[in-house]
């Protein structure tokens, strides 16, 4: 899959395997992206990936996140979870990591257990 998915999108993105606890690549990105990956970190390895993706984004850039989330009302939890394996946060808890990253985060999407919340990289001062 990640041969194909390599092979299909090598014109405009590259792709790099790794743990989200990894280095990430250098950058500057204009996009990072997560999807049902971050809900198996802890929270402080959630606010530590937060840190780094702030780091590698250029100014602008942004970091979607869409994965399972700890929901306000617990009769929204509806995705299947390991205990010990997966570690949903809330939505708030997200956006503070986010904000103290130095990224600017909203809620894009949200329904039941799932969410998605797009963060900005700060814009470079001109001058």
């Amino acid at each position: 899959m990640l041969a194909a998915a390599a092979d299909r999108l090598a014109p405009v993105a590259e792709l790099h395997r790794g743990l989200l606890q990894d280095p990430l690549p250098p950058g500057p990105f204009e996009l990072v992206t997560s999807a049902l990956a971050v809900h198996h970190l802890d929270g402080t390895e959630k606010a530590d990936l937060f840190r780094r993706v702030a780091k590698v984004l250029a100014p602008g850039g942004r970091f979607v996140l869409a994965d399972v989330i700890v929901p306000e009302d617990p009769s929204d939890a509806v995705t299947e979870l390991s205990e010990g394996y997966d570690k949903p946060s809330t939505v708030a808890e997200q956006l503070d990591w986010l904000r103290e990253a130095g990224l600017d985060p909203h809620v894009g999407w949200r329904a039941g257990d799932l969410a998605v919340i797009v963060a900005v990289a700060p814009v470079a001062p001109v001058g």
